[in-house]
């Protein structure tokens, strides 16, 4: 009887593994025979679950978001106006945030010459904005938001320099520690009129 495989678990386990070279290694790393040699299957394998190294690095970049998502809804559902843990969701905090920034960053220079990949990076900026948005909304209804701040603007600004803390912070990570990427983002958060209380660090 020939052996039952899981060819989803086979796909996914492909995935992750590749994940973790396009997190430690880089984009370059991301070729047929060192995904190959990682999971310990042929290369046969891995091209039978993947077209090319492309569509697999749109794969990891899927994964990534999908972990970014759930940690985004968690902060969210405790508490809807938690923009600050919203930002902490989305920064490169720890091993797992900061591998999925490595990962996004690889796939960037992927979408600069697709248009198909370009346009889902740009739903994805405007989601996360849009997030920031209904966060300020939430707050602002609360009366927790001093003056008149343009909230769109607000929203796509504090988007905007999360994308640029993360870049950042793959990249000189000494400088850009977790404890410096949460004041960063608190500045920004109490120039806008937010009262910010210390986070414990997680």
């Amino acid at each position: 009887m020939p052996k039952y495989v899981n060819h989803d678990q086979r796909r996914l386990e492909v995935a992750e593994v590749a994940g973790e070279l396009v997190a430690s290694y880089g984009r370059s790393a991301l070729t047929v025979r060192r995904v190959a040699e990682a999971t310990g299957h042929s290369t046969t394998v891995v091209s039978h679950y993947f077209d090319d190294m492309s569509e697999l690095l749109h794969e990891t970049y899927s994964l990534a978001v999908q972990r970014s998502r759930a940690r985004v809804d968690a902060v969210l559902k405790s508490d809807p106006a938690d923009i600050a843990g919203l930002a902490e969701a989305l920064l490169p905090l720890d091993a797992e945030r900061k591998a999925d920034w490595r990962i996004w960053l690889a796939f960037w220079g992927e979408a600069l010459g697709s248009p198909a990949l370009a346009a889902e990076q740009r739903t994805r900026a405007r989601t996360s904005a849009d997030r920031f948005h209904r966060c300020l909304e939430h707050l602002d209804a609360g009366g927790r938001i001093q003056g008149e701040p343009e909230l769109r603007a607000t929203a796509d600004r504090i988007a905007a320099l999360i994308l640029g803390i993360a870049a950042e912070a793959v990249f000189d990570p000494r400088k850009w520690t977790a404890r410096a990427q949460r004041e960063a983002i608190r500045a920004e958060l109490e120039a806008a009129g937010l009262d910010v209380s210390t986070r414990a660090e997680s």
